[in-house]
C-alpha cells in the first residue's frame, strides 16, 4: 500500500490550522512524523488484525480530516457578530419578574 491518504489530510489539517505561524522546519517535521505514522500503520495494524480492511478506513480517515478542513474553511471566513443586551429591571435571576 502506498502513502495513507489519511495521514496526507492530517498533515494538511494540521498545516491549515499553524497557517503562517508555521517555519519550513515545522512543516518538514510534520511530513516526517506524517510518514512514519504511515509507514508504522501499514506495517503493523494488517498483522494485528488481518481481516481490518485498511485502505477503507484510510478512505473514511481522509474524508473525515478532509471535512473539518472544509469546515475550519467555512466556518473562518464569517465568523459570526454576538451582541449582549442589558435588561433593564428584573432581578437578575431569569424571570423577568
Amino acid at each position: 500500500m502506498s502513502d495513507l491518504k489519511s495521514i496526507t489530510a492530517l498533515e494538511t489539517l494540521i498545516s491549515d490550522i499553524a497557517g503562517s505561524h508555521e517555519s519550513a522546519a515545522v512543516k518538514n517535521d510534520i511530513e516526517i512524523a506524517g510518514t512514519a505514522l504511515s509507514l508504522l500503520v501499514t506495517a503493523i495494524v494488517p498483522n494485528l488484525a488481518p481481516s481490518v480492511d485498511v485502505s477503507a478506513i484510510d478512505t473514511a480517515l481522509a474524508d473525515t480530516f478532509n471535512g473539518l478542513i472544509e469546515l475550519r474553511a467555512a466556518t473562518s471566513s464569517s465568523a459570526p457578530t454576538i451582541t449582549t443586551q442589558s435588561v433593564v429591571g428584573g432581578t437578575g435571576d431569569g424571570t423577568g419578574v
